[in-house]
Protein backbone atom coordinates (compact mmCIF):
# COMPACT_ATOMS: atom_id res chain seq x y z
CA UNK A 1 0.00 0.00 0.00
CA UNK A 2 1.49 3.62 -1.24
CA UNK A 3 1.58 5.64 2.14
CA UNK A 4 -0.19 9.07 0.90
CA UNK A 5 1.28 11.09 3.69
CA UNK A 6 3.53 13.06 1.44
CA UNK A 7 0.56 13.85 -1.51
CA UNK A 8 -1.03 15.16 1.74
CA UNK A 9 1.98 17.15 3.33
CA UNK A 10 2.59 18.85 -0.16
CA UNK A 11 -1.14 19.75 -0.20
CA UNK A 12 -0.80 21.42 3.07
CA UNK A 13 2.41 23.20 2.41
CA UNK A 14 0.45 24.68 -0.64
CA UNK A 15 -2.14 25.90 1.32
CA UNK A 16 -0.16 27.81 3.94
CA UNK A 17 2.37 28.93 0.83
CA UNK A 18 -1.10 30.57 -0.73
CA UNK A 19 -2.74 31.75 2.21
CA UNK A 20 0.00 33.03 4.47
CA UNK A 21 1.89 35.11 1.14
CA UNK A 22 -1.56 36.26 0.44
CA UNK A 23 -1.79 37.55 3.91
CA UNK A 24 1.84 38.90 3.85
CA UNK A 25 1.12 40.74 0.77
CA UNK A 26 -1.72 42.26 1.48
CA UNK A 27 -0.12 43.43 4.85
CA UNK A 28 3.17 44.94 3.21
CA UNK A 29 0.76 46.69 0.72
CA UNK A 30 -1.26 48.27 3.68
CA UNK A 31 2.18 48.91 5.55
CA UNK A 32 3.75 50.37 2.29
CA UNK A 33 0.47 53.26 2.38
CA UNK A 34 -0.51 52.42 -0.94
CA UNK A 35 -3.83 53.96 0.10
CA UNK A 36 -2.10 57.11 0.79
CA UNK A 37 -0.71 59.63 -1.75
CA UNK A 38 2.41 60.75 -1.50
CA UNK A 39 3.79 57.72 0.67
CA UNK A 40 6.71 57.33 -2.18
CA UNK A 41 9.25 55.85 0.50
CA UNK A 42 7.45 53.03 1.69
CA UNK A 43 6.02 52.19 -2.00
CA UNK A 44 9.70 52.17 -2.98
CA UNK A 45 10.60 49.78 -0.21
CA UNK A 46 7.27 47.62 -0.81
CA UNK A 47 8.59 47.51 -4.76
CA UNK A 48 12.37 46.60 -3.78
CA UNK A 49 11.22 43.99 -1.43
CA UNK A 50 9.31 42.28 -3.95
CA UNK A 51 11.17 42.89 -7.07
CA UNK A 52 13.02 39.83 -7.62
CA UNK A 53 10.62 37.53 -6.51
CA UNK A 54 7.94 39.44 -9.38
CA UNK A 55 10.29 39.24 -11.47
CA UNK A 56 11.00 35.31 -11.46
CA UNK A 57 7.36 34.98 -11.39
CA UNK A 58 6.55 36.75 -14.68
CA UNK A 59 9.78 35.10 -16.05
CA UNK A 60 7.84 31.89 -15.07
CA UNK A 61 5.17 32.88 -17.41
CA UNK A 62 7.65 33.81 -20.45
CA UNK A 63 9.19 30.29 -20.46
CA UNK A 64 6.21 28.08 -19.87
CA UNK A 65 4.67 30.71 -23.11
CA UNK A 66 8.05 29.79 -25.05
CA UNK A 67 7.81 26.16 -24.12
CA UNK A 68 4.39 25.45 -24.88
CA UNK A 69 5.09 27.95 -27.94
CA UNK A 70 2.49 30.40 -27.02
CA UNK A 71 2.51 33.87 -28.99
CA UNK A 72 3.22 36.58 -26.65
CA UNK A 73 2.15 40.40 -27.34
CA UNK A 74 3.65 41.58 -24.27
CA UNK A 75 5.99 40.68 -21.52
CA UNK A 76 6.73 43.04 -18.72
CA UNK A 77 8.76 41.75 -15.83
CA UNK A 78 8.01 44.87 -13.59
CA UNK A 79 5.67 47.11 -14.47
CA UNK A 80 4.06 48.31 -11.46
CA UNK A 81 -0.03 49.60 -12.20
CA UNK A 82 -3.47 49.63 -11.04
CA UNK A 83 -6.42 47.88 -12.68
CA UNK A 84 -9.62 48.73 -14.12
CA UNK A 85 -11.02 47.72 -10.96
CA UNK A 86 -8.08 48.60 -8.61
CA UNK A 87 -6.15 46.05 -8.31
CA UNK A 88 -2.34 46.45 -8.05
CA UNK A 89 -0.12 44.70 -10.62
CA UNK A 90 3.28 44.60 -10.27
CA UNK A 91 3.99 42.64 -13.61
CA UNK A 92 2.63 41.02 -16.21
CA UNK A 93 2.72 38.50 -19.76
CA UNK A 94 0.34 39.38 -22.36
CA UNK A 95 -0.38 36.09 -24.26
CA UNK A 96 -2.48 34.17 -26.94
CA UNK A 97 -5.36 32.50 -25.07
CA UNK A 98 -5.01 28.85 -25.26
CA UNK A 99 -7.05 26.16 -24.22
CA UNK A 100 -6.44 23.20 -21.45
CA UNK A 101 -4.14 22.41 -20.47
CA UNK A 102 -1.76 24.92 -21.91
CA UNK A 103 -3.63 27.63 -20.54
CA UNK A 104 -3.20 25.96 -17.02
CA UNK A 105 0.59 25.56 -17.28
CA UNK A 106 1.25 28.71 -18.16
CA UNK A 107 -0.50 30.25 -15.19
CA UNK A 108 0.68 27.96 -12.77
CA UNK A 109 4.46 27.90 -13.93
CA UNK A 110 5.60 30.28 -10.91
CA UNK A 111 4.07 27.81 -8.82
CA UNK A 112 7.44 25.47 -9.89
CA UNK A 113 10.20 27.96 -10.79
CA UNK A 114 9.95 30.38 -7.95
CA UNK A 115 10.13 27.70 -4.79
CA UNK A 116 13.02 25.95 -7.21
CA UNK A 117 14.80 29.69 -7.47
CA UNK A 118 14.19 29.75 -3.58
CA UNK A 119 16.20 26.57 -2.75
CA UNK A 120 19.00 27.06 -5.54
CA UNK A 121 19.70 30.96 -3.87
CA UNK A 122 19.70 29.21 -0.23
CA UNK A 123 21.84 26.70 -1.32
CA UNK A 124 24.55 29.06 -3.03
CA UNK A 125 24.10 31.39 0.10
CA UNK A 126 23.80 29.23 3.44
CA UNK A 127 26.04 26.78 4.69
CA UNK A 128 23.54 24.32 3.23
CA UNK A 129 24.13 21.80 0.77
CA UNK A 130 21.10 21.58 -1.98
CA UNK A 131 20.21 18.07 -1.11
CA UNK A 132 19.66 19.45 2.73
CA UNK A 133 17.64 22.00 1.55
CA UNK A 134 15.40 19.85 -0.60
CA UNK A 135 14.95 17.44 2.75
CA UNK A 136 14.48 19.66 5.17
CA UNK A 137 14.85 18.76 8.53
CA UNK A 138 15.19 20.86 11.92
CA UNK A 139 18.55 19.85 13.21
CA UNK A 140 20.02 20.76 10.04
CA UNK A 141 18.75 23.83 9.34
CA UNK A 142 19.58 24.58 13.10
CA UNK A 143 23.29 23.70 13.37
CA UNK A 144 23.74 24.97 9.55
CA UNK A 145 21.76 28.38 9.70
CA UNK A 146 22.10 29.54 13.41
CA UNK A 147 24.44 27.06 15.46
CA UNK A 148 26.47 27.17 12.59
CA UNK A 149 27.07 31.01 13.29
CA UNK A 150 26.34 31.46 9.30
CA UNK A 151 23.89 34.89 10.72
CA UNK A 152 26.71 36.24 13.03
CA UNK A 153 29.92 35.35 10.77
CA UNK A 154 28.55 36.07 7.69
CA UNK A 155 25.65 39.51 8.18
CA UNK A 156 25.50 40.76 4.76
CA UNK A 157 25.14 37.28 3.26
CA UNK A 158 22.55 36.40 5.31
CA UNK A 159 20.65 39.41 5.01
CA UNK A 160 20.76 38.82 1.16
CA UNK A 161 19.67 35.45 1.51
CA UNK A 162 16.77 36.76 4.17
CA UNK A 163 15.56 38.89 1.11
CA UNK A 164 15.58 36.56 -1.89
CA UNK A 165 14.11 33.96 0.11
CA UNK A 166 11.26 36.27 1.10
CA UNK A 167 10.69 37.52 -2.21
CA UNK A 168 11.09 34.39 -3.91
CA UNK A 169 8.57 33.07 -1.49
CA UNK A 170 5.92 35.32 -1.71
CA UNK A 171 6.51 35.31 -5.97
CA UNK A 172 5.42 31.69 -5.53
CA UNK A 173 2.03 32.43 -4.93
CA UNK A 174 -0.06 32.04 -7.73
CA UNK A 175 -3.07 35.20 -9.10
CA UNK A 176 -6.34 34.06 -9.10
CA UNK A 177 -6.68 34.42 -12.49
CA UNK A 178 -4.19 31.53 -12.65
CA UNK A 179 -5.65 29.46 -9.89
CA UNK A 180 -8.83 29.30 -11.92
CA UNK A 181 -7.20 26.55 -14.12
CA UNK A 182 -6.16 24.53 -10.99
CA UNK A 183 -9.59 22.01 -9.67
CA UNK A 184 -9.62 21.35 -13.65
CA UNK A 185 -6.08 20.15 -13.71
CA UNK A 186 -6.93 18.44 -10.18
CA UNK A 187 -9.93 16.84 -11.86
CA UNK A 188 -8.22 15.83 -15.16
CA UNK A 189 -5.36 14.39 -12.89
CA UNK A 190 -7.20 12.15 -10.37
CA UNK A 191 -9.75 11.27 -13.34
CA UNK A 192 -6.81 9.75 -14.37
CA UNK A 193 -5.60 8.12 -11.64
CA UNK A 194 -9.09 6.32 -11.05
CA UNK A 195 -9.19 4.95 -14.77
CA UNK A 196 -5.41 3.47 -14.66
CA UNK A 197 -7.07 1.65 -11.06
CA UNK A 198 -10.58 0.81 -12.86
CA UNK A 199 -8.44 -0.45 -15.74
CA UNK A 200 -5.74 -2.10 -13.35
CA UNK A 201 -3.07 -1.60 -15.56
CA UNK A 202 0.43 -0.73 -13.41
CA UNK A 203 -1.71 -0.04 -10.92
CA UNK A 204 1.10 -0.31 -8.44
CA UNK A 205 4.00 1.30 -10.22
CA UNK A 206 1.50 4.62 -11.31
CA UNK A 207 0.61 5.36 -7.70
CA UNK A 208 4.30 4.56 -6.77
CA UNK A 209 5.50 7.37 -8.99
CA UNK A 210 2.67 9.63 -8.11
CA UNK A 211 3.97 9.27 -4.23
CA UNK A 212 7.42 9.60 -5.46
CA UNK A 213 6.69 12.65 -7.43
CA UNK A 214 4.48 14.03 -4.23
CA UNK A 215 7.22 13.47 -1.87
CA UNK A 216 10.12 15.18 -3.94
CA UNK A 217 6.99 17.76 -4.38
CA UNK A 218 7.00 18.39 -0.65
CA UNK A 219 10.40 18.66 -0.17
CA UNK A 220 10.34 21.31 -2.63
CA UNK A 221 7.50 23.44 -1.24
CA UNK A 222 8.67 22.94 2.58
CA UNK A 223 10.85 26.07 2.54
CA UNK A 224 8.65 28.17 0.41
CA UNK A 225 5.93 27.19 2.93
CA UNK A 226 7.94 28.03 5.83
CA UNK A 227 9.45 30.93 4.77
CA UNK A 228 5.63 32.26 3.89
CA UNK A 229 4.05 31.15 7.56
CA UNK A 230 6.91 32.59 9.27
CA UNK A 231 6.50 35.88 7.99
CA UNK A 232 3.01 35.90 8.04
CA UNK A 233 3.57 34.83 11.80
CA UNK A 234 6.35 38.06 12.22
CA UNK A 235 3.54 40.50 10.62
CA UNK A 236 0.63 39.31 12.85
CA UNK A 237 2.46 39.62 15.86
CA UNK A 238 4.00 42.99 15.15
CA UNK A 239 0.59 44.56 14.61
CA UNK A 240 -0.59 43.12 17.78
CA UNK A 241 2.28 44.66 19.40
CA UNK A 242 2.08 47.99 17.59
CA UNK A 243 -1.92 48.12 18.83
CA UNK A 244 -1.40 47.76 22.11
Amino acid sequence: MIDGRATLLFAVELTILYGAGTYVMGRLIRISGFARSGNVLGQLAFYLLVFPGVVLHEGAHYLACLLTRTRVARFAPFSPGRTSDGRLVLGYVRHERRPFPIGAIIGLAPILLNPLGLLLVTALLTPLTFREVVNPSFGVWANGIFAGGFLADTPLRAAVWAYLSLSFALGSVPSREALTGLPLLLVVFGGGILLVGLLGIGTGSVLSSIYDLSALAAGLYALPATVAAVAALTLALTGQAVRR
